[in-house]
């Protein structure tokens, strides 16, 4: 540059385009963060496929796998609520009672087991984190009457172990002992099984969790709900494999108490078939 010459300067063209573009780069970084700002975090509960029922001394219950999802931000579950109806033939509709919150675990032989911690559904899903959860669905109506029977058994039993530790100079005793505990069986049987609601049909199992949530860079609160579900069919046999498998689990139970053996007593189990994860 000569002596006394101008300094040189960008052509008007491309300053306009940097101040468009750099206009243009800010703008889209406002929206951005406004949509970051306003955008609801959201959360996913997924029923798996893997649902089975039980019969237990709280009742007959139904155990539905689950998976939670929460994104961006943490989820605080409220409440969990459960539904299963019948779909086929007569329509049914059960008034179910999530009673249990636990999860599956690997024991040190390498067989899967459950364990429950709270009877709460009140937990909190981290960000990006899935939980996986396993929730047992019991019928309100039937469970009280079904404890009630278990324990009606387990006093029979009792009463049954008591009248025959005294001694009985009859030398039959033990096959009087034989019958009265299996009559004391049978008639447990019979009075739980009256209990069961399980049938042969086509069933939909609905888990709802209620959840609450802030919005992203603000301090509000906001709750919603977020539902899943699985189909299965409950085949013919079922009634009559859970009634064999009860018997056997009150035969059981019956040598802990009369004979104070360390007899496992696995709980009545059917698995149903065909299921199904629906898309809602």
């Amino acid at each position: 540059m000569s002596k006394g010459a101008q300094p040189d300067t960008l052509p008007y063209w491309m300053l306009l385009f940097s101040f468009i573009a750099s206009f243009a780069l800010t703008l889209l970084a406002i929206i951005e963060a406004t949509f970051k700002m306003l955008r609801k975090a959201t959360f996913d509960i997924v029923l798996t496929r893997e649902v089975f029922f039980r019969i237990l001394q709280s009742g007959e219950s139904l155990y539905a796998n689950v998976v939670m999802v929460s994104y961006d931000d943490g989820a605080l579950i409220e409440d969990v609520s459960a539904s299963l109806e019948k779909k086929d033939g007569p329509n049914k509709r059960f008034s179910m009672q999530v009673a249990q919150f636990g999860e599956k675990f690997r024991d040190s032989e390498g067989i899967y087991n459950f364990s429950f911690h709270s009877t709460s559904p009140l937990s909190f899903v981290p960000p990006s984190s899935p939980q996986r959860q396993v929730f047992v669905c019991q019928h309100e109506s039937y469970a009280g009457d079904t404890y009630r029977c278990f324990q009606q058994f387990d006093k029979d039993l009792l009463e049954i172990k008591e009248r025959y530790s005294k001694g009985v100079s009859d030398p039959n005793s033990e096959l009087h002992l034989l019958a009265d505990v299996q009559a004391a069986v049978e008639e447990a049987m019979s009075s739980i099984m009256d209990k069961v609601q399980i049938e042969p049909g086509r069933y939909s199992l609905e888990i709802k969790a209620t959840y609450r949530q802030k919005r992203r860079m603000l301090s509000t609160n906001f709750r919603k709900t977020s539902v899943s579900a699985v189909e299965f069919t409950v085949a013919d046999y079922a009634r009559e494999y859970l009634r064999s498998s009860l018997r056997r689990y009150l035969e059981a139970r019956a040598q802990q108490i009369i004979l104070d053996a360390n007899e496992v007593a696995a709980a009545p189990q059917y698995n149903p078939e065909e299921v199904k994860e629906l898309q809602l």
